[in-house]
């Protein structure tokens, strides 16, 4: 038997540096806390980390989905395709503005929807299907290639849901050069995290103009235009119904910091990655994760691992887990499984994604986290399948 830890494990927490607390005292220092040039940085940052023309920042990737959506027309009466192994997000601002999902199937090895599948959702409902979401699972790319291709032989934009994949490459190019549009997440455990927040990057200058028009009341001029001495205006209309859905420069204070040490947070995660791999090749009833394909990389968000053995009860395994001290999440279960879903759509099967909702166990990833963290992880996990504690049949 293993020792057990003193101290709980949690699967992830805030790389908060010195950086960061010396950037949020300058910004309550300085006088602005809402939007204002913290925030207009941030997005310059961001849009040049990326490669593109446009970094517009938001309270989340939520709501970034939700603004992207709504200015590309998905309405009443539209179909969207979404992935099943998401979070619940990508498709509920499908619901919210009155659409309707089409949930697709993912591959079991990457947890990515495959563009073949999407397609013949494009074939079957033909011009009613208004955009495709794909989600770079765990930040490891889909196969962008494919679904550009699809864009342009269909006419359906693609919006990239990238939650995960702000480090994510796909053919040496940063992901949010991709697509119409993509959106990132800065939730509180993210890879880079604003406390939370969320920016969309595109290239499409009428695209990022209508974007910023809806994000702050529809209006024309946001608060640091109006009010600094750049604009000294305050006569400004709401052009569209619009929503309030800005980053303040709270957040982007944060955010910046985190942004000057993105290399080290990568190389970080990508020598953590490299050891659980490492320890979990000898575990043969685990399917350890897909992190690079032949023109992606840097997949490193979570670290999802797929239980091989039908005899391991999942929920059994992660209970043990948490009693040696351990915390354990699951990304994700499948959407069209959830309450709402199921009892609206009661027809939708969708076996891939069944299968991994019930045998998919993320375990404990961030930078925060030590090699001895990650070998402990590893130990109490093979003693417990050793042990057969957590299979049904019971111990040996």
């Amino acid at each position: 038997m293993i020792p057990k830890r003193g101290s709980f494990l949690p699967i992830a927490i805030p790389d908060i540096s010195e950086e960061e607390i010396f950037e949020v005292l300058d910004c309550l220092r300085s006088g602005w806390i809402s939007v204002g040039p913290k925030v207009k940085q941030f997005e310059t940052e961001f849009a040049r980390y990326h490669g593109t023309r446009h970094a517009i920042a938001v309270t989340s990737c939520t709501t970034a989905l939700f603004l992207v959506a709504k200015v590309l027309g998905v309405k009443a009466g539209d179909y969207v395709v979404v992935p099943a192994i998401t979070w619940p997000s990508t498709a509920n601002i499908v619901e919210q503005l009155g659409a309707t999902p089409l949930f697709v199937d993912v591959d079991r090895h990457t947890m990515n929807v495959q563009p073949d599948d999407a397609e013949h959702l494009l074939k079957r409902y033909g011009s009613r299907v208004r955009c495709i979401i794909p989600v770079h699972m765990s930040g490891l790319p889909v196969d962008i290639a494919a679904f550009d291709e699809l864009s342009r032989r269909y006419g359906v934009p693609i919006l990239y849901d990238a939650a995960h994949a702000v480090f994510s490459e796909y053919d040496e190019k940063r992901v949010g050069v991709y697509g119409d549009a993509a959106c990132f997440s800065f939730y509180a455990i993210k890879n880079i995290t604003t406390g939370d927040g969320g920016v969309i990057t595109t290239n499409d200058d009428a695209l990022a103009e209508q974007i910023r028009l809806w994000s702050y009341h529809g209006m024309d001029r946001d608060a640091w235009k109006r009010y600094s001495k750049e604009g000294a205006s305050p006569h400004v209309q709401s052009i569209v119904p619009g929503y309030k859905f800005n980053m303040t420069d709270l957040n982007a204070a944060l955010g910046l910091a985190q942004m000057r040490r993105a290399d080290g947070l990568l190389a970080k995660r990508n020598e953590l990655v490299e050891h659980y791999n490492e320890l979990l090749s000898k575990v043969d009833s685990i399917e350890r994760p897909v992190f690079q394909t032949a023109r992606g990389r840097w997949g490193n968000h979570v670290y999802v691992i797929k239980l091989l053995d039908e005899d391991v009860n999942r929920d059994r395994l992660m209970q043990i887990l948490r009693e040696y001290n351990i915390g354990t999440n699951i990304h994700f279960h499948p959407v069209h499984k959830h309450y709402y879903y199921r009892n609206k759509y009661p027809d939708v099967t969708l076996p891939v994604s069944e299968w991994l909702g019930d045998r998919i166990v993320t375990l404990p990833l961030c930078t925060r986290h030590t090699e001895a963290d990650i070998e402990y992880v590893v130990g109490a996990l093979t003693e417990i399948l050793e042990q057969r504690l957590a299979h049904v049949s019971g111990a040996s």
